[in-house]
């Protein structure tokens, strides 16, 4: 019966994709269905007793390298107790043979070589053991970073093992970048793709920003970083993709998980899950409350000039209030196997959060001499409601598992803002209110997605892909703007009132074809798009119709040099299409001063990418080099007017226009370090430089910026229960068009303890100890000049308690992603 348990749960955890096990699905002694190593060789052998020479059926058989003490591949012996493991670049590696009962078994080196491929283990014995059945687990230990040809994996312990929400998870994360407002960037650039196991994430802009902030950090697996993805994927996003790994990973039996966090800054978050699998069928349950009310203070001071740029007047504005965050996450994962071949998926998730606003601005009104003219305040009161729900069925065929797979999903998704923004003026504290303004949006957006995909071997080491993708969104945003000049009560409605509509289309094929030849690996894909977009205005102020063709190439070399270095070489073409928010003419205001104004007239923008990447393993961690240079044309850039009026107001004004091209390079440089059980730690740096051509007339447009970034990491284990962890980033200054970034840097140090047999964790972390977050912006021309910074409540002691529940009998092997995502034949 105990053989019959181990025999059950290797045959779910071992092949892919991993929420969708069952016994049965793969027959004994072929590898688990992970991507594999990418090479010629391989390893046979057979496992029996060690006394009785009696064949052992369903053991565990791991690959390891000598080189890096790797996990590189892994099978489960047939019944006859052999096994044949597949995909092997030529190296040296042990095996590690394991099965309840048994104490496990360790091989001397094989070698498999170029000339010589297959290697013999021959009869691997294994001694029999007293066996305590409640307290068997072997896990194979997932490295910090894994590196892939198209990506790297970070592992969400490892880089931030203290983080509370998806946020902070990702501010730790090598060459990604979170801002004061939560928008994400990758090399600097705000135009990537934030996607969720694999599927982009259905909502963008301030709404993804939110949903980062208050997505528990412990749900998070790891985070892979695509810069350069293959026609395979969607090419949205310039800078390419950022993939949020969540955990869905069951046991046999029932297991889960209690997550609570406080902190000395009015934040607090509690998160749960629970997984349960009982034969056909795979559940997985996660839920994830967070609050953050936090202060904020600053300043944005604008000075006007006239001749040889003497001031002609002040307006000097002091901020301070409090931002509030709060919300509600759940996602449910149900699976379940219809046969041998078939398994029919369900997603669900569902999100509802609110935030607030509230402050305060003191204005003080100079003549050029600074002699006070006028002071007054004016007062922000703002409330935000969001809720989104996101459903996918999904099913898959394996005919031959990584060889020869069919896939198909409908993927639907609706979500709603509710937003409401009181202004007013006050003559000074407990003075009259006058000119009040009532800023109301009521925006619902839905989107459907139906995808196939088609994987099939053409021959050996040669794979073919190929696929369907179809995306709908409708968007219907209504804006009122209500108006009290006086301060009577009587509200009139202002001429800032609008309504749109924004629907867009688009219709993808694509084909990719990976050869591996020797220790060379070749990839070449293309995608071909179809899209159509209407954005439109009510009361026939204007309708937009666009549509377009696009063609996406993709190619891909890498070559092993050795078992420990490996060079590639990677083009993409990448799109951006531009938001609602971009393409509407009507000015919104985020302060009286400060508006924005779109351009419904914009252009996609194209960017074609090339990166060199070189990678060395060795005893004590890893360096990576990546190279990469960007070339945008239509390249959509934020347009600062310091000298405008809009609806009456002298404003600062933020547009949007297609400028001609635009042109980054740079490296980013990663590198870990492990010193045995004791110490292990990560560090990058990312240098690049921004070129934007304004084209004809457009001099005053154009800009040429070199800037930088850099990030440590480190983890100190004082005993095998305690563990301190310090991390720093620093961002140096950057030039933007009419405008530059000040540097940005903060740090973060946390202990960890493991209790209860490693049940339960507390975590104890002190976040940005010099309080040095914080935003600061000039922009300018000949006519205004203005400065604005803004500092957010980030010196904060938190505390987090994590409890897991369940001790079902276990064994893990590397998993493939959650998604169908053999994109390359490589090996990760």
């Amino acid at each position: 019966m105990k053989r019959l348990v181990v025999a059950t749960a290797l045959t779910l955890l071992s092949a892919a994709p991993a929420l969708a096990q069952a016994p049965g699905q793969r027959p004994p002694g072929q590898q688990p269905a992970q991507p594999p190593a990418a090479g010629p060789g391989e390893i046979r052998g057979t496992v029996v007793d060690a006394e009785s020479s009696a064949p052992v059926g369903a053991a565990s058989v791991e690959v390891w390298s000598t080189a890096d003490s790797a996990l590189v591949a892994g099978a489960i012996a047939r019944p006859d107790g052999s096994f044949r493991i597949q995909g092997l670049r030529p190296g040296t590696y042990y095996l590690r043979v394991s099965m309840m009962g048994y104490g496990p078994q360790r091989t001397a080196p094989l070698t498999v070589a170029a000339a010589s491929p297959r290697a013999n283990a021959g009869s691997v014995g294994l001694t029999r053991r007293a066996l305590v059945l409640d307290a068997i687990g072997v896990e194979a230990e997932r490295p910090a970073i894994s590196i892939a040809p198209d990506r790297n994996a970070y592992s969400t312990r490892d880089v931030a093992p203290a983080a509370t929400t998806a946020s902070e998870v990702l501010e730790a994360v090598p060459s990604v970048q979170v801002d004061a407002d939560g928008k994400v960037s990758l090399r600097g650039n705000e135009n990537v793709v934030v996607q969720i196991n694999g599927r982009p994430s259905p909502i963008r802009g301030e709404q993804l920003a939110g949903y980062l902030r208050q997505l528990p950090a412990n749900t998070l697996d790891r985070v892979e970083v695509i810069p350069n993805p293959s026609a395979r994927h969607d090419p949205e996003g310039m800078a390419g993709i950022i993939n949020i790994i969540l955990k869905q990973n069951v046991d046999l039996g029932l297991s889960g998980g209690l997550t609570l966090v406080a902190s000395t800054a009015d934040r607090y978050t509690a998160s749960g899950n629970l997984g349960y699998q009982q034969g056909p069928a795979t559940m997985f349950f996660s839920y994830g409350f967070t609050t953050d009310d936090r202060s904020q203070s600053g300043i944005n001071d604008r000075t006007r000039l006239g001749a040889q740029r003497a001031p002609t007047s002040i307006t000097e504005q002091d901020i301070s209030g409090s931002n509030g965050n709060s919300g509600h996450n759940l996602n449910a994962t149900l699976d379940y196997r219809l046969g041998e071949r078939d398994v029919l998926s369900n997603a669900l998730l569902l999100n509802l959060r609110g935030e607030t606003d509230e402050s305060l601005s003191a204005y003080t009104e100079l003549d050029g001499t600074r002699l006070l003219l006028d002071a007054y305040d004016r007062v922000q009161d703002s409330r935000t409601d969001n809720w989104m729900g996101d459903y996918t069925l999904a099913w898959k065929r394996t005919l031959e598992p990584q060889r020869h797979e069919l896939t198909a999903e409908v993927r639907v998704n609706a979500s709603d803002e509710d937003d409401r923004n009181l202004l007013w003026r006050q003559a000074g504290e407990g003075g009259a209110l006058t000119d009040a303004e009532d800023n109301r949006t009521d925006a619902r957006t839905y989107q459907l997605t139906a995808q196939a995909d088609y994987t099939r071997t053409l021959a050996e080491r040669t794979k073919l892909e190929t696929g369907y993708r179809g995306n709908a969104r409708w968007l219907d945003r209504d804006f009122t703007v209500l108006r009290d000049v006086s301060g009577s009560g009587v509200w009139v409605s202002d001429p800032l009132s609008n309504a749109l509509e924004f629907d867009e289309t688009v219709n993808a094929v694509y084909g990719v074809v990976s050869h591996g030849t020797g220790a060379l690996e070749l990839q070449a894909g293309l995608r071909a798009e179809y899209a159509t977009r209407e954005f439109s205005l009510a009361d026939s102020a204007g309708s937009f119709p666009y549509d377009y063709t696009s063609f996406f190439p993709s190619g891909l070399a890498s070559y092993s040099l050795s078992d420990r270095t490996q060079v590639k070489l990677s083009y993409s073409r990448r799109i951006r299409r531009p938001g609602s928010q971009e393409l509407n003419p009507f000015p919104a205001f985020f302060d009286l001063q400060n508006v924005f104004l779109g351009n419904p007239r914009l252009n996609p923008e194209y960017t074609d990418a090339i990166e060199l990447g070189v990678q060395h393993s060795g005893q004590l961690g890893s360096l990576q080099l990546s190279p990469f240079y960007r070339r945008t044309t239509d390249v959509i850039r934020f347009i600062v007017n310091t000298d405008d009026v809009v609806a009456g107001r002298e404003v600062t004004s933020i547009s949007f226009r297609n400028l001609a091209t635009g042109s980054s390079w740079g490296a980013d440089l990663n590198g870990t370090l492990r010193l045995g059980s004791r110490f292990s730690g990560l560090a990058a740096l990312n240098v690049f430089k921004m070129v934007t051509e304004g084209g004809s007339g457009e001099a005053s447009l154009s800009s040429d910026a070199v800037t930088w970034s850099g990030r440590v990491n480190g983890t100190f284990n004082l005993t095998p229960r305690t563990a301190v962890t310090a991390a720093y980033f620093y961002r140096a200054p950057m030039n933007v068009e009419g405008g530059r970034f000040d540097a940005f840097g903060f740090a973060n140090l946390s202990v960890r303890q493991k209790m209860r047999g490693d049940r339960m964790t507390v975590t104890l972390r002190l976040s940005d100890p010099f309080n040095t977050q914080r935003f600061r912006i000039r922009a300018g021309d000949d006519n205004v000049i203005q400065l604005t910074e803004r500092t957010f409540t980030s010196r904060a002691i938190h505390l987090g308690v994590q409890y897991t529940f369940g001790r079902p009998p276990r064994v893990r092997q590397p998993r493939q992603d959650p998604q169908p995502e053999p994109t390359t034949p490589f090996g990760g």
